[in-house]
């Protein structure tokens, strides 16, 4: 027979303490629920883009293709572009949102260019990846109202007791509490001069690869929630008078040979054409970094999607630089006069 201390601790102490618990850390979350969140570049850019007192020619959007190889060079003269390359998991809709806070709080760039690897139109975050690389990052009102149209259920978890999601509700917020009164809002710039000669290194595999490694890689056709975000982006240029450009950055010719001959990747540009024709923005067009440069299959990594060591992203950095230069002077439509800016 149980005896009754023991009755007492499981019927009456520990529940109780349990309790205390769930509540502490319930009061916890709540005090630290409006914390911006700095887990990673994301997050400060986040914050970045708001307070950064530069006022931008060129802004630069990409996933970590374009973030890992240019983000510790010079991609301009100082205060020239801002590069605002992320990750995959944000892509085109924390780009949307990044562009349209660093609107809220500066003059319109002249330019803004948008390298996401072809592959990232399609993509298609899970509830999941979605709630911690977007929902925790972007807060505002309108950010939150587009999310809960694309993602169904995003929010859900936010009912449950702050108690059986430590991490993202308490853990995270605590730590981005204690590190960000010593970060500074700014979009940081690369210091370093890439070289567009710089000694590489190849993969130690065949050149050639199965196919079906590049998997999703293949499909382009964009998920509706990226293709509202384009059209949004499409919005803002008209209404304030920048320019677009769309970038394909590197990517192995065995898969761009795939993406040629079964039309994927002329489809995807007829498809964003078609955006940016019903939307009535200044569209330049597409620039091909496989055109400017070549990149063979070995030099990639494991993962056939990032380029392999510091020689092969100095060459990108270096032509993404040059790129980037080449748009001076290009008139936009607002300097044309074919659109005024609407703040």
């Amino acid at each position: 027979m149980m005896k009754t201390s023991w009755k007492r601790f499981l019927l009456l102490q520990l529940p109780g303490t349990a309790l205390i618990l769930a509540l502490a850390v319930q009061g916890l979350a709540f005090s630290l629920s409006d914390v911006p969140m700095l887990r990673n570049r994301s997050d400060e850019l986040a914050l970045a883009v708001l307070k950064d007192p530069t006022e931008y020619r060129v802004l630069l959007f990409g996933d970590s293709i374009t973030r890992i190889s240019t983000v510790r060079f010079s991609l301009g003269a100082p205060g020239e572009v801002a590069n605002l390359s992320a990750f995959a998991d944000t892509g085109l809709v924390g780009s949307l949102f990044f562009l349209h806070r660093y609107l809220g709080t500066h003059a319109s760039p002249e330019h803004v260019v948008v390298a996401l690897a072809p592959a990232n139109y399609h993509r298609e975050n899970d509830t999941r990846v979605s709630r911690y690389n977007l929902w925790h990052t972007f807060r505002q009102p309108n950010e939150r109202d587009f999310l809960r149209t694309y993602v169904p259920g995003i929010e859900q978890r936010d009912w449950l007791p702050a108690i059986l999601d430590v991490r993202e509700r308490l853990v995270e917020p605590f730590f981005s509490f204690l590190i960000q009164w010593r970060l500074a809002p700014r979009i940081e710039a690369g210091s370093l001069s890439a070289n567009a000669d710089a000694p590489v290194e190849f993969a130690v595999r065949a050149e050639v690869v199965e196919d079906q490694l590049f998997g999703d890689s293949r499909n382009l056709t964009p998920s509706a929630m990226n293709a509202e975000a384009l059209s949004r982006v499409c919005d803002l240029g008209k209404n304030y008078g920048f320019r677009i450009d769309i970038v394909w950055p590197p990517m192995p010719p065995q898969l761009e040979s795939m993406l040629a001959s079964n039309g994927a990747l002329a489809d995807l540009e007829s498809r964003i054409r078609s955006v940016m024709e019903a939307g009535h923005c200044d569209f330049e067009g597409f620039t091909d970094f496989n055109k400017i440069r070549t990149y063979p299959n070995r030099a990639f990594g494991g993962d056939l999607t990032h380029l392999l060591g510091d020689g092969w992203e100095q060459r990108y950095a270096a032509d993404m630089r040059e790129y980037l230069s080449s748009l001076r002077g290009k008139p936009t439509g607002w300097q044309a006069g074919s659109a005024g800016l609407a703040r």
